[in-house]
């Protein structure tokens, strides 16, 4: 144990206190903590630095400008998910309870699916459960997965695997990687495009730190000097407005096609297939309520009908 100079025993910690160190523990920054909790840097360390005060000893090492949590930190962490997400729990109830009891579904997701996907489930869950109220976020993968381990969020739904110890993570269905055209482009006439036909063309794409960027790299790795992005950008709706305006083509995921964000594009199976999955995690130490469990088969039931008959229908159309 690393002893701080001049203290011989701990003092309790309050629920700021455990709230900013799991906040750390989870992202593994002072920064990143901050940003989840809506405060400065400084605020965090001078947090942190009052914790360590009060326990007696570090909680972090500090190697080359990164965070390492010491062995007291990791066990100290065990019981603080606990504190956490009863916190969380407490106040989803205070809030149930000023909405007449009706209750709260509060989920996160990968942007694609915020398209169409979780509005529609949204709709026919509200109208078989009215008096629930749901809070969604789209988020990217960075952002998603602290939502979830903090007790923010009851259950996300990504298309990539988060890995946690501390999540269950189950796959609900699988969609694939589609290229999105400029109507009248050369590529327009093919029925399915390999990835050799993209050599010259300007992409639209992203960049191997992010989670779909990695999946095209992973894949096409042999082709990665003509899958390099001119344009960079952060998801595929975004790399779909690009392509409307002109100035490129795009891969991007299946679950987000909608005739409004296809209007004035062609979409065109990429062959060999690159699949994508659906991907529901949840607290493997706070399972989500039974209300957060109603909405999810809501939304699998969209996802296993619904998704395949507007993905076909889409990429036959001329």
């Amino acid at each position: 144990m690393s002893q701080l100079p001049g203290k011989v025993r701990s003092a309790p910690l309050n629920l700021r206190q455990i709230e900013v160190f799991h906040a750390i523990m989870i992202t593994g920054s002072l920064s990143a903590a901050g940003r989840l909790l809506h405060v400065t840097q400084p605020a965090i360390s001078r947090v942190l630095a009052s914790i360590e005060l009060r326990l007696g000893y570090a909680l972090f090492e500090r190697f080359k400008g990164r965070l390492h949590p010491t062995k007291e930190a990791r066990k100290l962490f065990q019981e603080v998910e606990s504190i956490q997400a009863g916190v969380n729990r407490l106040n989803d109830m205070a809030a149930g309870l000023a909405g007449h009891g009706g209750g709260l579904v509060s989920v996160v997701s990968s942007p694609s699916f915020g398209e169409w996907l979780i509005p529609a489930a949204t709709a026919k869950f509200c109208a078989r459960n009215p008096g629930v109220r749901i809070r969604y976020r789209p988020l990217g993968m960075d952002a998603l997965l602290p939502q979830l381990l903090l007790g923010y969020a009851d259950i996300a739904i990504s298309i990539f695997k988060p890995e946690h110890p501390n999540l269950i993570t189950t796959e609900l269905a699988h969609g694939e990687i589609v290229c999105v055209l400029p109507a009248g482009h050369r590529l327009a006439r093919e029925s399915v495009i390999a990835p050799a036909m993209l050599a010259g063309e300007m992409l639209v794409g992203y960049s191997r730190d992010t989670p779909l960027g990695e999946t095209l790299f992973e894949h096409l790795d042999p082709l990665g000097h003509i899958l390099t992005p001119a344009i960079e950008v952060r998801s595929s709706q975004t790399a779909c407005s690009f392509v409307r305006q002109g100035v490129g083509i795009a891969l991007v995921d299946s679950y987000g096609l909608t005739d409004a964000l296809m209007h004035g594009l062609v979409v065109r199976r990429i062959e060999p297939a690159i699949p994508l999955f659906v991907h529901v995690s949840h607290s493997r130490i706070e399972p989500p309520p039974s209300i957060a469990k109603a909405f999810l088969t809501q939304f699998s039931q969209i996802v296993k009908k619904e998704l395949p008959a507007m993905t076909q229908a889409i990429l036959q159309r001329a």
